[in-house]
Parts: C-alpha cells; structure tokens; sequence
C-alpha cells in the first residue's frame, strides 16, 4: 500500500535522466505573520499540545516538473507537519504530504498536479498543533514537451481509480515517446521521456511508493535493457552498471523488474542451424546489484532440441516473457508471434515444458467442453499474463481479421487448455501491438494499441479499455485523440498506491478528516 505519511528530506537538485531541468519557478512565500484564509484545523490532543503563537512558513516551487513541486516548510521550533495542495478548480482535488519527524525544516515533495494549473497549497503544524494554516499559491509550469491525454469514452458504475500507465508517441516518431501516467478521466498526472532511439515497445510498471521500472523497445540495442525509475529523480542507478556485457547486448519488446529486485531480459541473439544463422531470442534473469545472472534461456537450445523450426531474419519473433510460480516451481513463458505459439520452459533445468499453439501440444477447447479447431488457436498475440494454471492472451488475430482477448485455464496433465472467457468488438483488428493485464478488481485491462503509420485498421485509435469479464461488458474506455499517437502496451496501478490525491483515494481523505484537514 502506498505510504502517504513521508519524513522529511532534502530533495535532490535536479529531475535526473529523462526528466528536464526547466528554470525554476519564482518561489511563493507566506508566512503566519499575515491573516490567510483559513482552510481547516487541527485538533490539539494531550500528545500534542496547541502551540499557538508557533512561527510557520511555507514556500512552493517546481525544480522538476510541471507534475511535482517542492514544499519548504519552516518553523520557530520542530514540529511535525501536514502539506495539502488544493486544484483551484475542483475542491474534491487535495494532494496531501506529511512531514512525520519534528523538525524545524521540511523539505517535502508531492507529485501528480496538473501543469498549468493553479493551486493553494496549506501547511499546518501537527504536533504540537497549530490551529491555523499557513497558504501560499502554486501555478504549475508548462510542460517541456506536448503532454498526451486521454479522451474518456465510458465511465460505467464499477469501473476503478486505478491510474492508466502507457506510453504515447507520434505515429512512428520514436524521439517523441513518453511514459505517462492518466487518471480515470483522461488527464496525465506524470510523464517521462525516454531515449530517443529505444521505440515503443515497452513494458512500463509501478511497483509501489515512488518506484517504476521500464524495458524493451521497437529496435533491439542495449539502450532497451530494464530500468528501474524514482518518481523525482528519474533513473535510480544507470541500469548498465549493473548489466552484464550490456554494451554487446540488444534488449527489445519487453524488459521487467521483478518482485525481488531482479530484473528479466528479452534479447536478440543469433541462432545457428548447422547451415546459416537467423535472429532468435535469448531470456536472462539478472540481479543487478552483483551483477550476476542466475537464470538464463538461449534459443539455441530450442533448435537443437527441435522445438523450434530454424527459419531467416527475425524467425520467430519473441515479444513478451514472464516467469510465474506453477505447483511450486518457477516456468518462463514466451510468446512467439510469427510461430503463433506460447511456449513455456521450466526454470530450474531449462527443459521445454509446454507449447501452446496450432501444432501444440494441447487440444483447444471452448466453454462447454466442445473441441475447437485451428483457427481458434492465438494469431501472432502481442500480450499475456499468466497465474498458476490461468492464462491471459491478447490475440491480434492475423489471419481470423479480428483481435480479441480471451483467457484459458491450463490442464497440463490431460494436455487440454480451456477458453474461460473471450472478448471481441466491431472493428477491432490490430496486427500488431496490444496487451492486456488481470487487475486486483479481478477486471481486465486491455491496451488496443495502434500506429497509424503500419496499422492493418487505419484511422483507427490507439484505446484502452477496463472489462469486467465475468458480464463480457466495458466498464471504462479512453482513447487517444487522434489516429496518429501510439502505444503499445499499457497497464494500470490503484489510485492509492501512488499519488496521495483525495479525488481518487478514500485513505488520503480519511486522513484530512484525521488532520482536521477537510477539503474546501
């Protein structure tokens, strides 16, 4: 869960790797030797006496970005605070960030504003307490670059908070891809700029508090390898540092931070039939603190052991990996969009497990049991999720001439793989791109990617879209403006792991009552 109470610090000077460094706003000062307007109170208790007549000052500038701001909180003698930031134009919007060990001086940050937008921000002291906020105003800045958004097509009773992670480009212009993060109603609340040269296939995730990680990209090269990413201070550690042979190594399509700091690559890498050489993938698990790699799958081994056909060029295309837990044992799983296949191999012996796909080795059956034919097998899927003995597979459709997602349980012992549920709608056909992803609400979450610039449905919009799979019904959808900007994958967090933003998180409104801190 998001920890929304954040002992103080100094901040750091600058938004670091991706993130500009624009000339700082002119910084906003109140003090409580004037008579702002009160906005709330805080309520003494026998811990924390009233200590009226206590000097305080808040001031408000933007080193980073137009989403972030720095909070300077003084006082006449230490206290603990609480900082909120309230959208002029919507009172129900209240940013709040705490400084939890007393102190004299706080240096706090929040993140999640709206750029060119105006603010006031109200600090109090918490304990002791002061009854009266201190306020100072707050105009975000412009954003160095042009921020995407997200036109809201449908926000149906049951739909989520849970922020929107995607990245968004112009059609086929990798320089202009950003990272961004959108809420419930289309507008970003964070963006990021990646390297130019590293394309758009990325996975971008959140993994709590202020941690993101991102990997992959359009073109293999080593510029794709994992990175884990700070909310302010951009890039924690150049990832290469702790990459083995990083330089030589061509990462594309997907990159992931697991749960336990390790990271998982997708490479490029060359196979060898005995007769000439082709583009294959190779598959290593990394811990970058000692710079070692513990897990490692090469598709040579494949060839070999004739699980895979050799083929020229980029013969299979791999395009999406993951280890998951299956009765205790650790399997990675590959998704092979030219072969139609998803493959998984046992992680502890590197043996090929299972093959899922038209050739296969399981029979294909529907929600009654019926068999079902080739036809019916995965199309070139960009996208999966697995879980025990359940899978998730985006289906571009290649040859069917329609996408859709559909998820399968597993039934490894009778060779038989089950369709749960699937999910299609008019004029939905993408050959490539896409994803899709189990929520925590037991929703799914679908990113329709589309690049006008190769698109097999031209004119078509990159959408997202939140389905409740047990109705078969579109809860929320949200779709870029125009044909012409594209993502490929997308993913989403719950509104309180993030940003402390009482419009979307009922513990962050809790706590303003807790502080006597109601919204205006």
């Amino acid at each position: 869960m998001w920890v929304w109470m954040i002992a103080c610090g100094e901040a750091p000077e600058s938004g670091g790797p991706g993130k500009p460094d624009p000339e700082p706003t002119e910084p906003s000062t109140t003090s409580s030797s004037s008579e702002p307007p009160p906005t709330g109170t805080t309520t003494p208790t026998d811990d924390c006496p009233s200590a009226e007549g206590l000097g305080l000052a808040l001031s408000v500038n933007q080193p980073w970005s137009a989403h972030e701001v720095e909070l300077e909180v003084t006082l006449d003698a230490p206290a603990t605070v609480a900082v909120t930031c309230t959208l002029d134009a919507d009172a129900d919007e209240v940013h709040l960030v705490e400084g939890t060990v007393a102190a004299s001086a706080h240096t706090l940050r929040l993140a999640g504003l709206l750029p060119d937008s105006a603010y006031t921000c109200a600090a109090v002291a918490v304990c002791p307490s002061v009854s009266e906020p201190v306020t100072a105003p707050l105009v975000t800045a412009q954003p160095p670059r042009r921020v995407p958004s997200l036109e809201v097509e449908l926000d149906a009773p049951g739909a989520g908070d849970d922020y929107v992670l995607a990245n968004s480009s112009d059609d086929c212009d990798w320089e202009t891809q950003q990272l961004a993060v959108f809420d419930r109603e289309g507008r970003a609340r964070w963006t990021y700029a990646t390297p130019s040269w590293v394309g758009p296939s990325v996975e971008f995730r959140h993994h709590g508090e202020d941690l993101f990680s991102w990997g992959g990209g359009w073109g293999a090269n080593p510029n794709g390898r994992p990175r884990t990413m700070d909310l302010y201070d951009g890039e924690l550690l150049d990832s290469a540092l702790g990459m083995p042979d990083v330089a030589s190594s061509y990462y594309h399509h997907d990159g992931k931070l697991l749960d336990d700091g390790r990271f998982l690559t997708l490479e490029e890498v060359s196979v060898d039939d005995g007769d000439e050489s082709f583009t294959g993938f190779r598959v290593r698990r990394v811990d970058p603190v000692t710079n070692t790699v513990d897990f490692e799958y090469h598709s040579q081994r494949a060839v070999d052991e004739g699980h895979l056909p050799p083929g020229y060029g980029d013969a299979w295309h791999a395009n999406w990996m993951d280890i998951a837990t299956v009765d205790g044992e650790e399997v990675l799983y590959v998704s092979l969009c030219f072969e139609q296949e998803v493959i998984a191999i046992d992680v502890a012996t590197g043996e090929w497990r299972w093959t899922f796909g038209r050739d296969g080795d399981f029979e294909l059956l529907g929600k009654n049991g019926q068999r079902l034919g080739r036809d019916e097998f995965p199309q070139c899927q960009h996208g999966a999720e697995s879980s025990g003995d359940r899978l998730l597979v985006y289906d571009n459709g290649v040859d069917r001439g329609f996408s859709r997602a559909t998820e399968y349980t597993i039934d490894e012992a009778a060779g038989e793989m089950q369709v749960v549920w699937t999910w299609t709608e008019p004029d939905w056909w993408e050959t490539t791109l896409g994803d899709a992803d189990w929520m925590d609400s037991g929703h799914v979450f679908l990113t329709m990617g589309h690049a006008d610039c190769f698109s097999s449905n031209p004119g078509d919009h990159t959408t997202f879209v939140e389905l409740d799979p047990t109705t078969g019904e579109k809860v929320w959808e949200g779709r870029y403006a125009v044909s012409e900007r594209m993502a490929y994958r997308g993913d989403t967090t719950p509104a309180c792991d993030l940003f402390a933003n009482a419009k979307y998180c009922d513990e962050v409104r809790t706590r303003l009552t807790e502080l006597g801190l109601p919204r205006r």
